[in-house]
């Protein structure tokens, strides 16, 4: 149980540095950190529900975002009509960047340092 606890911590702390981010920052921080911060904040979401996929869940996650940054540069919000200005097309993305993937990639490979830490210093 305490391993949910964890991740809760870290997904309200992730959570609340892209909420600061998309709100305060610029240039760089606002593009490349919030990137980059995405894929450890979906990856605690998850582990918040379950032990399940541990180790797989971090690459099904950048396969995923690989494939929204796809749809992304295929205009899938023009496709389907949606707002450029509404909550559904900020969150799906209106344009898509290849330079966000390499961030995400950034973000893969903290995960998988969080849990080569996490193998090395068990919880007591």
């Amino acid at each position: 149980m305490k391993t949910r606890k964890t991740a809760i911590l870290l997904f309200s702390i992730c959570l609340i540095s892209e909420i600061l981010i998309g709100a305060f920052a610029s240039g760089f921080l606002r593009g490349y950190v919030g990137d980059i911060l995405v894929m450890p904040t979906m990856y605690f979401l998850i582990r918040i529900f379950t032990e399940k996929c541990r180790k797989t869940l971090p690459g099904i996650l950048f396969f995923f975002a690989c494939f929204v940054e796809f749809l992304q540069s295929m205009d899938l919000c023009g496709i389907l009509g949606i707002d450029k200005k509404s909550l559904l097309a900020i969150l799906i993305g209106t344009h898509g960047e290849w330079m966000d993937i390499l961030c995400y990639l950034a973000g893969t490979i903290l995960i998988y340092f969080f849990l080569l830490i996490q193998k090395h210093c068990p919880e007591s």
